[in-house]
């Protein structure tokens, strides 16, 4: 079966636009296959890609933290002591 393909010619700024317009998801999934191209070489080891993918999943889950908050907190301990 021959596959069909269309060629679509739009220019960068266009392509941010339209991603900057879609969902948290579908940004995700075009991260995911960006870094799948770019780093594909890449020797990363098993322990590294499951370190990776827990710090995602942190992130997806909300358990982050800025670093304007990380550095009041630190600000806060030196006023503290």
């Amino acid at each position: 079966m021959a596959e069909n393909t269309v060629k679509v010619d739009i220019s960068f700024q266009s392509l941010l636009e339209a991603i900057s317009s879609l969902g948290i998801a579908e940004r995700y999934k075009i991260w995911e296959f960006l870094e799948a191209e770019l780093f594909a070489n890449e020797d990363d080891s098993s322990e590294d890609i499951a370190e990776i993918q827990a710090a995602r999943a942190d992130y997806k889950a909300g358990e982050y933290t800025t670093f304007d908050r990380y550095m009041a907190g630190r600000a806060n301990k030196s006023i503290i002591v």
